[in-house]
């Protein structure tokens, strides 16, 4: 089978010359030297997505297989929701959008020495929030900001791009006030991009890459 070649991108129109059926399994299928709003919305709709380290131009994926969340399959521990019962955090939207990306950026994760947010990033993505399409959770202790997810909501999908906690459950207690909010407005699907042992615990399962073309054209 003759391999899709990883195309440069110039405009939102060049996604269209992709054949994603011939991408090798990692995902990568094209680069770029920008990262405009407009690039990332069409990148969204062909099931692509922007993650590259700072010192590289801007690399796009469509990896297969690719983890998704079925919100209606969602599973919460006991423990969980003992400590949700309790109602002692605060759960808001779009209160603090750059200060969620921003703590996406320099909180520390196990296992991982560095992040792929930069200044391109978070330039191109809060002005998406700003025309509506990308969106912040957060999770309050009294006023203290203690946990957070960003992502675009695209139709009836979340593509789900990062998040943080500074406080033990925190992004899990955060994690699931957004699944009920997302369930409320109409939203089932969570796309997660790259397979996670945490969502996988939520109920997230590996789906082909036809299959998540499927469901985000359906």
């Amino acid at each position: 089978m003759k391999r899709n070649k990883i195309i440069f991108i110039e405009s939102p129109s060049d996604f269209k010359e992709l054949n994603l059926s011939s991408t090798p399994d990692h995902g990568l299928v094209a680069f770029s030297h920008n990262l405009t709003p407009q690039l990332i919305l069409a990148a969204y709709e062909y099931g692509i997505f922007p993650w590259f380290n700072e010192d590289e131009p801007i690399l796009w994926w469509s990896p297969n297989p690719r983890q998704i969340l079925n919100i209606n399959n969602l599973h919460t521990s006991r423990s969980l929701k003992k400590i949700i019962k309790k109602n002692i955090f605060k759960f808001n939207i779009n209160n603090q959008f750059n200060q969620v990306i921003d703590l996406c950026r320099i909180v520390k994760r196990k296992n991982q020495n560095g992040t792929w947010i930069d200044n391109r990033i978070i330039r191109a993505y809060s002005d998406l929030h700003q025309t509506g399409y990308a969106h912040s959770f957060e999770l309050y202790d009294d006023n203290e900001l203690i946990a957070g997810v960003y992502g675009l909501i695209i139709k009836n999908i979340f593509f789900g791009e990062s998040m943080f906690h500074l406080k033990t459950n925190a992004s899990k207690i955060c994690f699931f006030y957004m699944c009920q909010f997302l369930k409320k407005q109409g939203i089932q699907i969570i796309d997660t991009q790259v397979e996670s042992e945490h969502i996988k615990k939520w109920g997230g399962t590996l789906v082909t890459r036809e299959e998540f073309l499927a469901i985000i054209n359906s």
